[in-house]
């Protein structure tokens, strides 16, 4: 398959350090880096569930007694500041 593929700068310069070094072409390389790249790639996606933490007891229970707490703290907020 042919395709054009653009390269960042120090991706491609890392690749023509690897094409002097090994003596390849740059078609070589560009196999060589995918393959190693796809089989290092795990089969399944990685799963990961954040630890479980422990806010304490709540301490506003009814969902009115929040609605009460957020107005007063608007009101206050309201208020010019106090000298």
């Amino acid at each position: 398959m042919r395709t054009t593929l653009s390269l960042d700068d120090d991706v491609a310069a890392a690749i023509r350090r690897r094409q002097a070094a090994r003596g390849t072409g740059l078609k070589q390389e560009i196999n060589d880096l995918l393959r190693a790249g796809l089989a290092a790639e795990p089969a399944e996606p990685v799963s990961w569930d954040p630890p479980s933490v422990g806010v304490g007891r709540v301490l506003l229970k009814d969902p009115r007694a929040w609605k009460e707490l957020l107005d007063d703290e608007d009101d206050e907020r309201a208020l010019p500041p106090r000298p």
